[in-house]
């Protein structure tokens, strides 16, 4: 991949602005959803005010398989329960927890989501991963009482996951920003990072604005950063970029360009069809008429051009267009996709420094199955 500066990708994206598509395209018809919901969500722990804190925060989704009527699939956490900062001083209600892989059950018969499984992420050395940010240049965590916790340089905000074809897990973090690799056993082999096996400009990211997703393709692994890097805009609006590399050689081997439908700017998740074709999912962060959610599917060119975009989905008419973020989306077959958003483990609002207490809400883990009347898979898409 040849080296690219600012300036050659604008020229880029303007040369390419026809392959682009807007969010007024007519989208495919979803003929039916079903959304299942976790009333019974397990406590995660306890923090320092004595508050029970329930799992959430699910970010990514791989469909695993179906049995006895029940969809399995796996999805990973994020760093873990936070409050709202102050600042750039952030508490972490508990700063122990560490980022996990969840394997979640949808029932048919009941709509309920349960956890099957659970697998804790850890750290080369096999301590504990946890979800502390690498350094205090954008965020310092605090307890929930306002003082002072240590960083920690191997700590993941955890965005994205796909499997790697051998029983482990590759996933997207939004601190370094990095792509890091994950055994069977959830023990981390390798991280990825900019100036690395990665372009150094993408350490330039807005702040949790890093790895939202990531796919894999045979040898290829991709990466897609959340929103466009600072001061990265064209004619035609704000363009995200996604990374390829070589998992061979472990360096970048292409790198391509996401132009946003106008008034998006996150990509919540993406997967991959085949070697040149990925579903991803991008939306605005907001919620109710004001709420942008579309799913478009994406047709990688060549390295350092803009993707050609065809709209799949408007999530409009779904319950989930009520949901600030969502950010798992997955393949089940070709007529059918699930997504889950991240409930932010029901953190509502500012901890009290002098109470230690952090509001909550009630907000429940939920999934959501869309079924097309189409095939997902359809080379004229």
């Amino acid at each position: 991949m040849k080296s690219i500066s600012l300036a050659s990708s604008l020229v880029a994206l303007l040369l390419a602005g026809c392959a682009s598509t807007s969010g007024t395209q007519k989208a495919q018809s979803i003929s039916s959803f079903t959304l299942y919901n976790m009333p019974n969500s397990p406590v995660i722990g306890t923090t320092m005010s004595g508050q029970k804190i329930k799992l959430g925060g699910f970010s990514g989704l791989v469909f695993d398989h179906e049995q006895e009527g029940s969809l399995y699939f796996q999805t990973v956490t994020d760093r873990g329960p936070n409050g709202e900062p102050e600042g750039t001083d952030r508490p972490f209600l508990l700063p122990e927890y560490s980022p996990t892989i969840v394997v979640l059950k949808a029932t048919k018969e009941t709509k309920d989501l349960s956890v099957a499984a659970e697998i804790k992420l850890k750290k080369k050395d096999g301590a504990p991963l946890t979800g502390l940010p690498n350094s205090r240049l954008e965020e310092n965590p605090t307890d929930v009482f306002g003082l002072y916790y240590s960083v920690d340089p191997q700590g993941l905000d955890t965005e994205g996951i796909t499997t790697d074809g051998e029983g482990g897990w590759w996933l997207s973090d939004e601190y370094a920003p990095s792509l890091v690799h994950f055994n069977v056993e959830g023990k981390m082999t390798r991280r990825l990072t900019p100036g690395q096996e990665l372009p150094r400009m993408y350490g330039e990211r807005k702040p949790n604005r890093g790895f939202e997703a990531v796919a894999r393709v045979g040898t290829k692994l991709y990466g897609f950063l959340q929103s466009p890097l600072p001061k990265e805009t064209s004619k035609d609006g704000e363009f995200s970029r996604i990374v390829e590399v070589d998992l061979e050689t472990m360096k970048t081997s292409a790198e391509y360009f996401y132009l946003f439908a106008k008034g998006n700017d996150k990509i919540g998740d993406a997967i991959a069809l085949d070697a040149k074709n990925f579903l991803v999912l991008e939306q605005n962060g907001k919620v109710g008429e004001q709420s942008q959610k579309y799913i478009y599917k994406i047709t990688l060119g060549e390295s350092d051009q803009m993707v050609k975009k065809t709209m799949v989905a408007d999530l409009k008419t779904t319950p989930f267009n009520n949901f600030e973020k969502i950010e798992g989306l997955a393949l089940i077959d070709n007529k059918r996709l699930a997504l889950v958003y991240d409930n932010d483990f029901q953190i509502a609002g500012k901890s009290n420094h002098t109470t230690g207490l952090t509001p909550l809400n009630e907000s429940t883990n939920q999934l959501l199955v869309l079924e097309f009347k189409e095939s997902l898979l359809d080379s004229s898409l």
